[in-house]
């Protein structure tokens, strides 16, 4: 394409034409640069806007100069390449001008039948024979296939520094959310990043992401980055939400805060951020296999909010519970969890625990000689079932 051998070839297959055709093709030049802007604009759609201003000029002198090069080089193959910026430029004016690859290679190709069929009429009018019209087409697609080379070239650099330009304003409004700024600051991140905020968004965090990546290919729409070791996103909702349901994200352990307005985004994150260190240290059961929703998991965000005050209200309530040999511990844990599912309601607590009526009776009795609190009272009931959830001793 663009590389030393590309040029050398092309200069091999100009220096093999004679050196007086470019007097021949000179003059012909305007009308195929016009006759090649026709043909662009007529065959590619991403060009069929007028030509004009800026747009059109630099497509213009573009055309222009690479025919006039080729002409030169004709007339003197070991001059230096004056186009070779100019047509990396192109590519890069492309990115700018949100076209795609595609159209650009498209436009090159159709440039490339043009100038050779044109070229070739004004050989053949001169009198040239096969033995010049097969050499100077394949000089032409060969010259013509190293400019979109270097347009490529200039475009995949482009899109390069404007994938990173982006990636670091998306890594500014994502810190910026995760640090819980201000809304005119978030405000001002996003407009930086060229990005709307929807009216309803969600966080989600991704503690085994390898990185932004895999939440951006859910869809492009959510803005991600790493914080702290951790793939954090912003997801406009309902829609786009609606997708990460069973997506795919390496390591998993994907975890949605509430749905929320944009100025309150950073409460979806603190939510978003709670539950995910929760579940590291498996305090939050039945995540199962999707996404772990933080609107499910209030009571665990509840009871887990204050960890030191959890702990000390568990020690409190089932301190007496703690000094028993394990064995006796157990059963009392488990009779407790029971009445408490059941509301005290002795032949379903007996099924639970797979035990005789008056076996859970008398488990009852002994349970309430050892707590020093009486679980039929509502406030210890509910210290109860806090201080089990705690540690952890779920319902069933």
């Amino acid at each position: 394409m663009g590389t030393p051998e590309a040029t050398e070839d092309v200069r091999e297959r100009i220096a093999a034409l004679p050196a007086e055709l470019g007097a021949v093709l000179r003059p012909v030049l305007p009308s195929v640069a016009d006759e090649i802007l026709v043909a662009i604009r007529a065959e590619v759609p991403a060009y069929r806007r007028p030509f004009g201003g800026e747009f059109g000029r630099v497509v213009r002198r573009g055309v222009e100069f690479s025919l006039g090069e080729f002409v030169a080089f004709v007339e003197d193959p070991s001059r230096a390449s004056q186009t070779d910026r100019m047509i990396e430029e192109l590519g890069r004016g492309e990115v700018r001008a949100g076209r795609t690859l595609d159209a650009l290679q498209s436009a090159y190709r159709t440039g490339a039948r043009v100038a050779w069929r044109r070229f070739a009429d004004a050989a053949r009018a001169d009198g040239a024979d096969a033995a010049v019209l097969v050499p100077l087409g394949e000089a032409i697609f060969a010259y013509i296939h190293r400019l979109a080379g270097l347009s490529v070239t200039g475009w995949a650099h482009e899109q390069s520094l404007r994938a990173g330009a982006t990636q670091r304003a998306r890594d500014t409004l994502v810190r910026l959310v995760v640090a819980d700024r201000d809304p005119v600051d978030l405000h001002a991140a996003a407009v930086e990043l060229g990005w709307t905020p929807p009216a309803r968004l969600a966080v989600v965090v991704a503690p085994g992401a390898d990185g932004p990546g895999d939440l951006l290919r859910i869809d492009p729409r959510i803005v991600a980055a790493v914080v702290e070791g951790v793939a954090v996103g912003l997801v406009p909702a309902p829609g786009v939400l609606a997708r990460l349901t069973g997506a795919p994200v390496r390591g998993g352990g994907l975890v949605v805060g509430p749905t929320v307005a944009w100025e309150e985004v950073g409460r979806s994150h603190r939510r978003a951020a709670t539950l995910a260190a929760l579940v590291a240290a498996e305090r939050v059961a039945d995540v199962g296999e999707g996404p772990v929703l933080a609107d499910r998991h209030l009571t665990d965000l509840v009871v887990h909010g204050d960890g030191e005050a959890a702990d000390d209200l568990a020690s409190g309530v089932l301190g007496p519970l703690d000094a028993l040999p394990a064995g006796r511990r157990t059963r009392h844990l488990e009779t407790l969890r029971a009445w408490l599912d059941h509301r005290g309601h002795g032949p379903r607590m007996a099924e639970a625990l797979h035990l005789h009526p008056q076996t859970v009776r008398y488990r009852m009795a002994r349970l309430r000689e050892t707590l020093e609190v009486d679980p039929e009272d509502p406030d210890a009931r509910f210290a109860l079932e806090l201080a089990l959830r705690r540690r952890g001793v779920r319902g069933g």
